[in-house]
């Protein structure tokens, strides 16, 4: 299985830099690693092995604002880096490092069932990052609920059960 760690959103300079949205809390992972694929839709079936992929060695890496800007061995020039503009740069499951305890990737997060004790909220199909703590969107039909991934909140995380235990706060589903 293959996880998304960015997407190429646009080119730098007329060398072949591009400019990458980090799709990780972790922008410094691209700094210790030497190779991604590249593809041109991320999504569940794009992580399966048998979608074709671009190995890109990365040749240097630096920080623009929130961004990360990156050359490639093989992407000589600006119209080279044009023609991959828009991809996702992903890396095989068995290369991502371990996370500490309590820790989690998205990818792991995203479908587990989400509880409060006996009661069921929905499903957790996406997971925003707009700035001081993440927002799991949970969505039941079509029903949505935004949690804060607080600590106060998010009780239990059992990847191997697929199910997530949260204690709403007092007015959230009003």
């Amino acid at each position: 299985m293959f996880i998304t760690i960015g997407q190429i959103i646009n080119t730098h300079g007329n060398r072949g830099e591009v400019k990458v949205k980090p799709i990780t809390d972790d922008p410094g992972l691209f700094e210790e690693i030497k190779k991604v694929y590249a593809v041109a839709e991320a999504d569940e079936k794009q992580m399966e092995q048998r979608v074709p992929r671009r190995p890109l060695t990365i040749e240097t890496v630096r920080y623009h604002k929130k961004m990360v800007l990156i050359t490639f061995m093989e992407i000589a020039d600006m119209n080279q880096a044009e023609a991959i503009k828009g991809y996702f740069l992903q890396l095989p499951e068995s290369e991502l490092k371990p996370l500490p305890e309590g820790r989690y990737y998205i990818y792991q997060l995203e479908g587990l069932k989400v509880c409060e004790g006996e009661r069921c909220y929905g499903t957790l199909t996406e997971v925003l990052q707009p700035g001081s703590n993440d927002v799991y969107v949970v969505r039941d039909g079509q029903q949505e609920i935004l949690i804060p991934a607080l600590k106060t909140v998010i009780k239990k995380v059992d990847l191997e059960a697929g199910r997530m235990e949260v204690v709403l706060p007092p007015g959230l589903l009003d």
